[in-house]
């Protein structure tokens, strides 16, 4: 009877931790990212989702949710967090990451097998990514732009309007 009693109790405390990172809506998305996050303002600080990468992973939708936090007066500063799609507006948080800089305002991450890439510079037009299918030239057509290649590029570029490379 004790055993039994310890393992219903084992098993309803594992069901709860595995609960307690479920979040819903927009609001909840944005909830939990206020909690990633490394900042200090980071419960007042403007924040949005700016948009998301999806991907397929074992027969889950998964999605790479860009944050932002400023506003038009402040620096925006880019938090790409993961989550897997549960339906229904529900998700549940899988990991936070740190984007890689890669020139003013736009940022690259190393993501599952590919790149999410998200640019927050009307200088930039053009992000170049050569990959092993060839060379791919993505039109930057909105600001936050967000895009994702699901191979490793062998190289990529955030390119002006001249086709200078964005430092």
């Amino acid at each position: 009877m004790k055993r039994l009693i310890a393992f219903l109790l084992i098993i309803s405390c594992i069901l709860c931790v595995a609960g307690c990172s479920k979040v819903v809506g927009e609001e909840g998305l944005i909830a939990k990212a206020r909690k990633e996050i490394n900042n200090a303002e980071a419960d007042t600080i403007d924040m949005v989702i700016a948009g998301r990468s999806t991907i397929t992973r074992d027969q889950k939708t998964v999605h790479l949710f860009w944050f932002v936090t400023g506003n038009e007066y402040q620096a925006n500063t880019p938090h790409p967090i993961e989550f897997i799609d549960l339906g229904n507006d529900e998700y549940e948080f899988v990991h936070s990451y740190n984007p890689i800089p890669r020139g003013q305002d736009c940022y690259a991450l190393l993501w599952h097998d590919g790149y999410s890439f998200f640019v927050n510079n009307p200088k930039c037009k053009t992000i170049v990514i050569d990959d092993i299918t060839g060379l791919k030239e993505i039109e930057v057509t909105e600001y936050p732009f967000i895009c994702q290649n699901d191979l490793l590029p062998r190289e990529y570029l955030f390119l002006d309007e001249n086709g200078e490379e964005i430092k």
